[in-house]
């Protein structure tokens, strides 16, 4: 069947312009009013891939987001540190019951009270995965790494290699080759109304910000199939923050959009969720086993306003929930199994459900970033305010990678 271009156009605009625009920006950042009241606690985007150090798995999470923008509530790259009163947890599902079996667990203590922290990091299995307490095995404790000062990695008593400290945030969604009217919507959604430069690019989708990194790599674990799913838990155990697929809570959990009738956005569920700040709230804290009881209903909805083939909206449900990313060694790497620094995988969710979505002529997409990423540990890109020497933006005041 063919679809004439006016067709393709206005598919196109109607998903984008409902996904996106809004204040959660497209991605995970800022998406609830907790999360954004506490920005230490707000995730941003995770990722998992395989690591050329160790040749285990990568794990990755942002927080902290849009700093040095100028924004309200963000802070300065130079400042931008995690919270002694919360724990950072990446949590794995070895057996497909979307409870975590093991859970790498980091903390912080406050040090001297400058961007330089003591973190910890510890394993835990069983109940003790499952608690969000500071609870399991030490592996490894050293220091966070301030904004150009010698690099700081973690080592762990398994091998394993840990980086906390601010590089620029690798969120990327590519958006140049679109028809003008959805460029411009994408645009204004990834602005926030709070006029930051946004630009289709993998260097300027948020402006040039930066976030806090936590990039764990792990020997060995990447030759099991996994579920992947990462938490920040107060001291209490109570999840505050959680993220798993790319964009979930910035595409199906959304404020009306301005201009759009805000009915279609009240949660389905409105006795129990009057708003969805309220929704979100309930998201971040429950788990991922929980998730098709909870918010099949909500999802449901939401692929009928995103004009999701109706025979095919069950399946969807079925596949973004429960709300976990993949890991199948015996499958290509490549979103959605795992998610590497470089793969545009918003776009990968628009195109998964909206089949109808085509680039410009001769364009292919989704495209890759082009930041300075390096194969060394730990892989992110430097912060926008590195310092070089000589001003060759080239080489470092101080090495940013493992040797």
């Amino acid at each position: 069947m063919k679809f004439s271009r006016h067709s393709v156009k206005s598919v196109l605009l109607s998903t984008a312009l409902v996904a996106l625009t809004g204040p959660v920006l497209a991605s995970d950042h800022r998406d609830a009013p907790d999360t954004i009241a506490a920005p230490q606690s707000d995730i941003g985007d995770v990722f998992l891939f395989k690591g050329s150090e160790t040749g285990g798995l990568a794990m990755a999470m942002t927080l902290n987001p849009l700093a040095g923008s100028g924004l309200e509530g963000t802070t300065d790259p130079d400042k931008i540190t995690l919270s002694p009163d919360l724990i950072y947890i990446f949590n794995f599902d070895q057996d497909g019951d979307a409870v975590a079996d093991i859970a790498y667990k980091i903390k912080v203590t406050a040090g001297d009270g400058g961007q330089q922290q003591p973190v910890e990091l510890r394993v835990a299995t069983g109940a003790d995965a499952r608690d969000g307490m500071w609870s399991g095995t030490t592996h490894g404790s050293g220091l966070t790494t301030a904004l150009n000062t010698p690099l700081q990695v973690v080592e762990g008593k398994l091998g394993e290699l840990l980086f906390v400290g601010p590089r620029r945030d690798p969120f990327f969604f590519d958006f140049l080759t679109v028809d003008a009217p959805v460029a411009l919507a994408i645009t204004e959604a990834l602005a926030g109304g709070d006029h930051l430069p946004a630009e289709a690019s993998s260097e300027k989708a948020f402006g040039e910000t930066d976030m806090t990194l936590i990039v764990l790599e792990v020997p060995d674990l990447q030759d099991q199939k996994l579920n992947y799913w990462v938490t920040v838990a107060d001291g209490k155990g109570k999840t505050v923050d959680r993220v798993g697929r790319a964009g979930i809570q910035g595409i199906y959990l959304v404020d009306a959009p301005a201009g759009y009738n805000s009915e279609y956005y009240i949660p389905r569920n409105s006795a129990k969720y009057p708003t969805i700040g309220d929704l979100n709230r309930a998201y971040n804290a429950s788990t991922p086993d929980q998730d098709g009881a909870n918010y099949s209903e909500q999802f449901t909805y939401r692929f009928q306003q995103l004009e999701v083939i109706k025979a095919d909206v069950a399946e969807k449900v079925a596949f973004y929930l429960p709300d976990m990313l993949a890991w199948d060694p015996s499958q290509p790497d490549g979103y959605p199994n795992g998610r590497n620094l470089r793969e545009d995988a918003i776009y990968w969710t628009l195109e998964d459900l909206n089949p109808f979505l085509q680039p410009g002529e001769g364009v292919e997409l989704p495209k890759s970033s082009v930041q300075p990423l390096s194969d060394r540990f730990p892989y992110v890109a430097p912060s926008t305010q590195q310092k070089y020497k000589d001003g060759n933006a080239k080489e470092p005041i101080v090495p940013i990678y493992m040797e």
